[in-house]
């Protein structure tokens, strides 16, 4: 009989943020599969959740390529899959991290998918985790939304069209990923008068977590564990 795979949100990077039902699952399975985005390469998640993992555990690193050569991510995908289904039918449940939620942008969700296309009898549980962006807002001291106000989660990496709409129709908009375009965003926040309503938030959680809300003031240098949060209202004033 085949394990289970574990899809694993660890949080945004306080381990402490580590829901109480991952820690329980990282203390029994038998083998942990970390991210990491080249060979060698330090993996947030893992060092989030190592205080978690009995020394006893098999822990083994998974290159999620940061790529946007399909060819390249398909090929890197499809070893991570045979690797995780080589310990499943041995019989031991496994737990494969990721940092935040692991259905909100997750690399490890599409490792599920794999799993559910190519191996229907592999049982998959999601194990959600807090997001980047709560624990974000949660530090710069304002609620993403309240009452009827309306809340965008967008992807930086998106056209500046669908952003544009986006960012006219909602209350309170999360850029993420803000590394791929941020000089545009910026443009697009002067073009609406929306300067003064946005806060640039890198690092949420993890050593070094820096909130500028004077957003002309960010370093020169982008980041890939940055958001940029606009709050078109805070408490009630425009």
């Amino acid at each position: 009989m085949s394990g289970t795979l574990f899809i694993l949100g660890v949080g945004p990077g306080e381990p402490e943020l580590i829901t109480v039902k991952a820690a329980a699952i990282l203390g029994r399975v038998r083998k942990v599969f970390i991210p990491v985005s080249g060979q060698g390469r330090d993996s947030h998640a893992y060092a989030i959740a190592t205080d978690y993992i009995p020394a006893d555990t098999s822990v083994a690193e998974l290159v999620f390529p940061m790529t946007t050569d399909r060819e390249h991510m398909t090929r890197a995908y499809a070893e991570n899959y045979r690797r995780i289904e080589t310990v499943l039918r041995q019989g031991y449940d496994a737990a494969l991290l990721t940092l935040g939620d692991p259905c909100t942008y997750s690399s490890a969700s599409q490792i599920a998918n794999i799993v559910h296309e190519k191996a229907p009898d592999i049982a998959v549980e999601i194990i959600p985790g807090i997001t980047s962006f709560a624990a974000a807002a949660a530090c710069a001291g304002f609620a993403l939304a309240e009452g009827n106000e309306m809340l965008a989660v967008v992807s930086s990496y998106d056209s500046l069209d669908r952003i544009e709409s986006v960012l006219d129709a909602a209350d309170t908009v999360i850029f993420l990923k803000t590394y791929t375009q941020r000089a545009a965003i910026i443009d697009l926040l002067k073009k609406k008068q929306l300067m003064r309503a946005a806060v640039y938030i890198r690092w949420a959680g993890l050593p070094g977590e820096e909130i500028i809300r004077d957003i002309e003031h960010m370093p020169e240098e982008v980041d890939y564990l940055s958001m940029i949060i606009v709050k078109k209202v805070l408490h009630g004033r425009p």
